[in-house]
């Protein structure tokens, strides 16, 4: 059997979805967080589980978190200056520390902490969506979000995604998992740029707290 340093690179699978704390990793897995071994964690895709397990050590995540919020019939937002176009995300860092105006309209509560199935997660809405089902949408003829670059935000409207949805139209979803992964896409871009300019806490603060969710840390403080 090989040693942790010879090893490059790690997969971790079969983490439960919806934790508010990374699982304790196994020990191989936790050793090679001490390396420069390329760690791989499946499975988990929320905003702030993915953050939480990006200050555990972990490098790189497969999700299908966007395609949840699709099947939902919702749309993510995040109160940060992203990015809007993934294709220029990588050759020009978004400013994501700047503190835009709130959208209140867009957030929801936080779930009650606790374990949830998968099939529970898949129905239960999280503070970075937006229901687009929702009556209030039917006249709102502003994009998806503002600022957004993807073709659904820039080629049609909130009433439009809205009225799709309640007439059960296959354009709804594909419209929608359009503007996910554009936004999905962009969190990320935003986190990498927050960790190369040692800003973190920054972008924590912003994207975390400001919906509303704790991280652990604050959780503890607040107990």
């Amino acid at each position: 059997m090989r040693s942790v340093g010879e090893v490059g690179g790690m997969i971790e699978s079969g983490v439960k979805a919806h934790l508010r704390v990374p699982v304790t990793p196994d020990p191989c897995l936790a050793t090679a967080a001490e390396s420069e071994a390329v760690k791989l964690l499946q499975g988990v895709g929320r905003p702030d589980e993915v953050v939480a397990c990006v200050e555990a050590g972990v490098d790189l995540f497969e999700s299908f978190f966007p395609f949840q919020v699709t099947e939902r019939g919702c749309a993510l937002t995040f109160d940060l200056d992203l990015s809007p176009d993934p294709e220029r995300a990588g050759s020009t860092p978004p400013a994501v520390l700047e503190l835009g105006e709130e959208k209140d309209e867009m957030r929801v509560e936080s779930e009650e902490s606790g374990d949830v199935g998968m099939e529970d997660q898949a129905q239960t809405m999280t503070p970075f969506e937006m229901d687009l089902k929702d009556t209030k949408y039917r006249d709102d003829f502003a994009p998806l979000v503002e600022g957004c670059g993807c073709y659904c935000c820039t080629h049609h409207q909130r009433a439009y995604v809205h009225h799709l949805l309640v007439t059960n139209e296959l354009l709804a979803g594909v419209l929608l998992m359009l503007h996910n992964t554009t936004q999905y896409n962009a969190f990320f871009s935003a986190l990498r740029a927050a960790l190369a300019s040692d800003k973190l806490e920054q972008f924590k603060e912003r994207a975390l707290r400001g919906r509303g969710v704790v991280g652990p840390q604050k959780a503890k403080e607040q107990s």
